[in-house]
């Protein structure tokens, strides 16, 4: 537990954050309904959005290096509270479509600084335990924030308020943390095939998270608003989010201890392998059950779907040397974008098509997937890491001439033409030197005693 107290202001922090995350997530799509917004277009702003986290992840190894991680928190969680509170403002979908781009980049940075400094002091041997801790902590949160607006308008001004309250209260633990920043990394990303070499499961699985968790998440509020649980409208799209996240929160923190324990991939494809069940499940028997069922089976989805991207993350922080950790985070936050731009506009289309079947059916896919992924690479050979650690810019060779070879040599024999010149001369002065017998004596040498 001292690990986790360690990093207990990081998890807070984001713990706030978070509230304000689970608030957005319901208040976006629904407001965007409430505007007369076809499902296409909603489903396309939901992909903008997940375009600005994948720029704000491309652009934040440069900018944490530039200010530190309190500064790069800071500034992102402001920017995020004005952009919020600007949506109540205008009612327009071609103004929301930009600061949703906004919003995406702020959130990158602000998961990218929490999350590097995170992986950059935790040690191994607990690291599953602590980021289970932290995801639990930030799924409580998203779980808790959509029923601040229950009852009210998608439009309502205090609904917005809300969240721009606990966007800006994130700010006040990390700003009077007292415990030392991380070293700052380069000012650089890692290209996407060094990190796919460093660790392909974690790649593979950060862009089927962002794909199939994104996608049915941004669709999920509409789904769900005709059900008539809690009264309908945003109160039962707000238990059916909850519903979802809550089947992640009591998972989350056994499935991290567990992966402490045995292999992380194999946990992966286990939560996998459950979601994929609950989520064909609704889409094959959804219209045919009770709205109680339905939930209790999306809390099942929830349980495995929203709890693997964690170990994906912890995987590849486990073959990453210290140095690398935020180049890795914001890879993977990278990649994870690059699915959440795609997920979208497939569940988009998806529900359009075939309705219920359409979303989750395409979820279910997509999870069996990930879950023969996962298991292909726990029994494919391993390779050894040492060469994917290795720094991935160009080294020049070194000029040979600049090498001595000899260690031995001392500093007045490095001139090579001097020490050739004198071995000649000793060469010439020993041929014209006469011969010695056996017998002969030079003066300089004395005889030997004689002993009696």
């Amino acid at each position: 537990m001292s690990d986790t107290r360690n990093v207990i202001v990081l998890i807070i922090a984001v713990m706030i954050l978070q509230v304000a995350g689970g608030l957005i997530s319901v208040l976006t799509p629904l407001g965007l309904e409430a505007m007369g917004t076809p499902p296409e277009a909603i489903g396309l702003i939901a992909a903008l959005y997940a375009a600005g986290f994948m720029l704000g992840a491309w652009l934040a190894p440069r900018t944490l290096a530039t200010i530190g991680h309190i500064r790069l928190f800071a500034a992102a969680s402001a920017t995020n509270a004005v952009s919020v509170l600007s949506l109540s403002l205008v009612h327009d979908e071609l103004f929301w479509a930009p600061v949703r781009v906004i919003m995406g980049m702020s959130l990158a940075f602000s998961f990218t600084s929490i999350e590097s400094w995170l992986g950059s002091v935790v040690p191994e041997k607990s690291r599953g335990n602590v980021m289970g801790i932290y995801h639990t902590g930030a799924k409580l949160s998203l779980i808790i924030g959509p029923f601040f607006v229950a009852g009210l308008s998608p439009l309502d001004t205090r609904a917005y308020t809300w969240a721009a309250l606990f966007l800006s209260l994130a700010l006040v633990p990390v700003c009077l943390t007292r415990k030392e920043q991380p070293v700052l990394p380069e000012r650089r990303s890692m290209p996407l095939m060094a990190l796919y070499q460093l660790a392909p499961a974690a790649v593979l699985g950060a862009l089927i998270a962002g794909i199939v968790n994104t996608g049915t998440q941004s669709l999920l509020p509409i789904y769900f608003e005709g059900f008539k649980i809690g009264g309908g409208g945003t109160a039962a799209a707000a238990i059916a989010s909850g519903a979802a996240w809550a089947g992640g929160l009591l998972l989350q923190w056994p499935a991290g201890r567990l992966s402490d324990r045995i292999e992380r991939r194999l946990v992966i494809a286990g939560l996998g392998g459950m979601s994929a069940l609950a989520a064909l499940f609704i889409a094959i028997f959804g219209t045919r059950l009770s709205e109680i069922s339905v939930i209790i089976a999306l809390g099942f989805w929830g349980a495995g779907a929203l709890s693997f991207f964690s170990l994906c993350v912890a995987h590849a922080i486990d073959r990453t040397p210290k140095v690398l950790i935020p180049q890795v985070m914001s890879g993977l936050l990278f990649v994870w974008a690059g699915g959440s731009i795609i997920g979208p506009l497939l569940s988009g289309f998806a529900m359009r098509a075939d309705g219920e079947f359409g979303l989750f059916g395409l979820a279910g896919v997509l999870l069996i997937v990930l879950t023969i992924v996962m298991i292909m690479r726990v029994r494919s050979k391993p390779v050894a890491i040492e060469d994917k650690l290795a720094e991935w810019s160009p080294v020049l060779p070194t000029p040979l001439a600049s090498v001595k070879l000899d260690p031995r040599m001392s500093d007045r024999d490095e001139n090579p033409a001097e020490e050739t010149a004198a071995e000649e001369a000793q060469e010439e002065a020993a041929e014209d030197a006469p011969e010695e017998g056996p017998d002969s004596q030079t003066d300089t040498e004395p005889a030997p005693e004689s002993k009696v």
